[in-house]
């Protein structure tokens, strides 16, 4: 059997990677980044709602500005798991040591959020699931492009873990406040986790 070696550039590369995909240090810069990022657009998000008139539950005018919601949540996902990735690496931190990758190990290789809070141990209720899922269909696919990549997850509907069906596809004003509580939760947790066993 013939042994797939690594030409010396590729070794260079392969050391670089498994070192870059190892340091949770770049994972937690990289999620603080993009949160700055998300934090720019938060200030449009804000005002768009505050332009919202509803009379008698309808909405009767809406804002004339850009809607960059959408923008925004794919950014605050992006940024929660890099978090999660973070802890994940560390967690898995000794077999991870001392080895040469090629490519993310599969674990890392999700970007719905639930899964990676689960895979992480990371407790959550089912209002910050619902969020998560909610998050997740903004990263996945609807605030990147006009569909998905099959029809099924055109669906607005999804299932949590308790079986209920909620809706994923909405954005509500009082979003911003959940998502900065979870954001802290979640970058506390990781910090301590990665500070605390070392």
């Amino acid at each position: 059997m013939k042994k797939n070696r690594l030409k010396p550039d590729q070794l260079l590369q392969a050391i670089n990677f498994s070192n870059r995909l190892t340091d949770t240090k770049l994972w937690l810069s990289m999620a603080d980044d993009l949160i700055a990022a998300a934090n720019i657009l938060e200030v449009e998000v804000v005002k768009y709602w505050s332009e919202i008139c509803v009379e008698n539950n309808q909405i009767v005018s809406t804002s004339n500005r850009k809607y960059v919601q959408g923008a925004f949540s794919l950014l605050i996902a992006y940024a929660l798991e890099n978090y999660f990735k973070a802890l994940l690496i560390h967690q898995e931190r000794k077999s991870l040591k001392n080895k040469l990758l090629s490519k993310l190990p599969k674990y890392l290789s999700s970007h719905n959020l639930y899964q990676l809070a689960f895979k992480s141990r990371f407790k959550i209720d089912l209002s910050e699931e619902e969020l998560l899922s909610r998050l997740s269909r903004s990263s996945i696919w609807a605030a990147r492009y006009p569909i998905p990549v099959g029809p099924n997850a055109l669906t607005a509907m999804q299932i949590l873990s308790n079986g209920r069906a909620h809706l994923a596809a909405y954005y509500a004003p009082n979003d911003i406040n959940r998502i900065h509580s979870f954001i802290d939760r979640l970058r506390n947790h990781v910090l301590t986790e990665i500070e605390n066993n070392i």
